[in-house]
């Protein structure tokens, strides 16, 4: 598998932010991502080429049992499944950071999904499918990056839409803010007047780990 780094850190977002967890980041995407934050995991050749095995070793040398599995796009790899059946019967708790490309094809105890829907000031809306969305469930999270009050109105049609589709299993909503492009404020204004946030507890989140260190920083 193409390793792009493996380092211990907090979460910085999502439903464990704030919790020590032992980040793999795989290399390669197919995405190009307007805002991507990680191009060094997308693009040229920065990676380490490792085993499932030899993952699993630099896993537990950390004595840490929260993973976080991410990229580039984690699910596009192969050996990722073979990786994350590993880390469940081991008993690790795992999230996949995924970009909403890869339908979730299993849920192994002990891992969950937080998967992105990419809004338009991405450049990748054309790439998103409802169908893919629909594989998540209650456990899961599903994360919009909003940079423009456009991408707000497409989150509300997109999370009114899958509401509609899974009544009694709709993942954890989260918002965050493509970094320093639309204001914190205007953002929740936006989610306390919306009608469909509300009755889906949408929650705000900014990059945690981006207000603690240098936002350009890498391994953390």
């Amino acid at each position: 598998m193409k390793v792009s780094e493996i380092f211990v850190s907090i979460e910085g977002e999502g439903i464990r932010t704030g919790l020590a967890a032992v980040f793999v980041r795989l290399f390669g995407c197919n995405l190009r991502c307007s805002y991507c934050d990680s191009m060094y995991a997308v693009e040229g050749n920065d990676y380490t080429q490792m085993s499932v095995e030899e993952i699993m070793a630099a896993i537990e040398k950390t004595g840490i049992r929260h993973v976080t599995l991410t990229g580039g796009e984690p699910l596009i790899h192969p050996g990722t499944w073979e990786l994350l059946q590993i880390l469940s019967d081991r008993g690790y708790q795992v999230n996949i950071e995924t970009n909403g490309t890869v339908a979730c094809q299993k849920h192994l105890p002990g891992v969950f999904y937080t998967m992105d829907w990419k809004c338009k000031s991405s450049g990748m809306t054309h790439q998103m499918k409802m169908e893919n969305l629909a594989t998540l469930d209650k456990h899961d999270v599903l994360k919009f990056v909003v940079g423009s009050v456009e991408d707000l109105q497409e989150t509300s049609s997109v999370v009114a839409e899958l509401a509609h589709r899974l009544p009694q299993n709709m993942p954890q909503i989260f918002i965050s803010p493509v970094f320093g492009k639309l204001e914190n404020e205007k953002i929740v204004e936006w989610m306390l007047s919306d009608k469909t946030m509300l009755q889906n507890n949408a929650r705000f989140q900014v990059q945690l780990h981006k207000v603690i260190w240098d936002p350009n920083r890498r391994g953390v």
